[in-house]
């Protein structure tokens, strides 16, 4: 999905550093400190912790691999974030991605390719467990599934913005031509059109200039979504009505937004609605007819993800189930 030779200008250090910050579970900051533990046959064998080096073997509680026991050494060793190793397991992995590398591939081919090695390695565990949510993604799909929902020609946005409407926290702006992104930058490269500082001061009524220079500079953008930093927390840590009260609040503005992407924001919207009406309901209902109404919609979920309406249909995993898997790393 990305040509074999883009055009990368205009990235921003600033933005680049607050969208991996932005992507951090709470905790694993830049003051957040970590431990690598190497073990060999299920054995400690080395631990180093951060800022520290080498700890003594004697100090490091090691109990185990499984989830549990990941949580309390990462307690115990008073870190943010844990990674165990078999003591081969790096050597294995890189070995696995050397065999899987072609040259002639393009970039997504490989990247994929990367990432299942890294998905499927043995001998790696992480606390909290980021690895367990890589997807099983296939080049074919992934790539059918961008086609179908991105057209060619146009232009594709993401800004994330301060409370203190004095810059924008992060942004990020794309060309897709021929079936790939050929062009990638951030706001600077519109930054003569529409400054920083005028689009922060009051992004939700400026935000449409930010449409105009996008079709100016590139194309007319077919996805283009204006967020509130601390939006973007709420969503992430809130009930799963958040989005939708987001979106009514103007916290979270997506414009334009193709018809998929409309069904699936106005899914959210009438999903949290129903919620609260079921909820409200539900005191007058016996239980049997609660437990009934439950067993319908959890069918009516399970056509809508298997049948053509779902947008994903074509990607082999549910996007959607993956941000609930992960949202349950900012609500732990």
């Amino acid at each position: 999905m990305l040509t074999d030779d883009p055009d990368i200008a205009w990235l921003d250090r600033r933005h680049l550093y607050n969208w991996w910050r932005l992507a951090l579970p709470p905790g694993l900051d830049r003051e957040a400190r970590f431990a690598i533990v190497v073990i060999e046959n299920g054995q400690l064998v080395h631990a180093i912790r951060s800022s520290e080096g080498a700890l003594p073997l004697e100090e490091v509680p090691f109990a185990g691999t499984k989830r549990g026991a990941r949580v309390q050494l990462m307690k115990a060793l008073e870190v943010e974030g844990l990674l165990i190793l078999e003591r081969d397991a790096l050597v294995d992995l890189f070995e696995a991605m050397e065999r899987g590398l072609r040259v002639t591939d393009d970039y997504a081919t490989q990247a994929v390719g990367l990432w299942q090695c890294l998905r499927k390695s043995e001998g790696i565990w992480a606390e909290p467990p980021l690895l367990d949510l890589i997807p099983p993604l296939r080049v074919d799909a992934l790539k059918k599934t961008f086609n179908f929902l991105v057209p060619n020609d146009s232009s594709l946005a993401a800004y994330v913005f301060d409370e203190d409407a004095r810059n924008v926290h992060c942004s990020v702006i794309a060309l897709k031509q021929k079936g790939q992104i050929c062009a990638a930058s951030m706001h600077p490269a519109i930054g003569d059109l529409v400054t920083e500082r005028e689009l922060s001061r009051s992004w939700r009524d400026q935000y449409t200039r930010v449409n105009q220079a996008l079709t100016s500079r590139y194309a007319k953008p077919s996805i283009a979504v204006f967020v509130e930093r601390k939006a973007v927390q709420r969503i992430l840590r809130g009930p799963a009505d958040q989005l939708a009260r987001e979106l009514r609040s103007k916290n979270v503005i997506v414009d334009p937004a193709p018809i998929w992407l409309q069904g699936l924001l106005g899914g959210a919207t009438v999903a949290a609605a129903a919620s609260q009406s079921a909820k409200r309901m539900a005191r007058f209902l016996p239980k049997g007819a609660r437990r009934m109404a439950g067993d319908i919609a959890v069918v009516a979920q399970d056509r809508i993800k298997t049948s053509s309406a779902n947008p994903f249909a074509k990607l082999g995993f549910d996007p959607i189930e993956l941000l609930k898997q992960l949202r349950g790393f900012y609500t732990d």
